[in-house]
């Protein structure tokens, strides 16, 4: 519930993105724009990725690779082995066969600081999970056309949009500054972010 309480603090709102809807309209560069409009255009982002944190709370099946042919070895931490409910996305969980292979819509801000996308680690790049898209081929044999959903379909972008809307996603979204809200210090008074010896020793605790 602690971890819960601090990660509902953690909101980007210093994205270019951000910035610009706020008036400050140099914010973004040109590239960043342009991808924006194709992102509200186009490409069709917007029909699952709305609202202020540009997810809407709905589930879909794109086809992703399962857990077990990731890569980083999330496989074995995760222990997630063909028929684990981990790799069935909602479906796992509810039984439910409309529910099957079906994920969360994540939001989009400060993507570019993870190391793998889509939930069986497919992509290791932004530009990559987009071309994927773009192409609407599905990488897992498990999951039938009948439960893709609907909007993964080709949208039919040149390598130029596909630079401009990696572009917004990647840069126009990200909010440098999110080291703001890391604490200073701990109402228990333990030393932060570590709280071994070594570490109390070394921040002056």
């Amino acid at each position: 519930l602690a971890i819960a309480a601090y990660e509902r603090t953690l909101l980007s709102n210093q994205a270019p993105f951000q910035r610009w809807l706020k008036g400050e309209y140099g914010a973004m560069n040109e590239d960043q724009k342009q991808g924006a409009i194709l992102f509200f255009g186009k490409a069709r982002c917007y029909t699952c990725h709305n609202g202020p944190a540009l997810a809407n709370m709905e589930f879909h099946a794109l086809g992703f690779r399962d857990l077990a042919n990731g890569r980083y070895g999330i496989n074995t931490v995760m222990n997630a082995g063909t028929e684990k409910p981990e790799n069935k996305g909602r479906g796992g969980f509810t039984g439910k066969a409309a529910d099957m292979y079906k994920f969360k819509v994540p939001q989009l801000y400060n993507l570019k600081d993870t190391p793998f996308y889509g939930h069986g680690s497919s992509f290791t790049k932004i530009e990559d999970v987009i071309a994927y898209k773009n192409t609407a081929v599905s990488q897992n044999a498990n999951v039938s056309r009948s439960q893709l959903a609907s909007e993964f379909a080709p949208l039919k972008l040149t390598s130029l949009e596909l630079k401009q809307l990696t572009e917004f996603i990647k840069e126009g979204l990200y909010d440098p500054n999110l080291n703001r809200y890391v604490p200073k210090s701990l109402p228990s008074g333990l030393a932060f972010p570590n709280n071994d010896a070594a570490s109390r020793k070394d921040l002056g605790f």
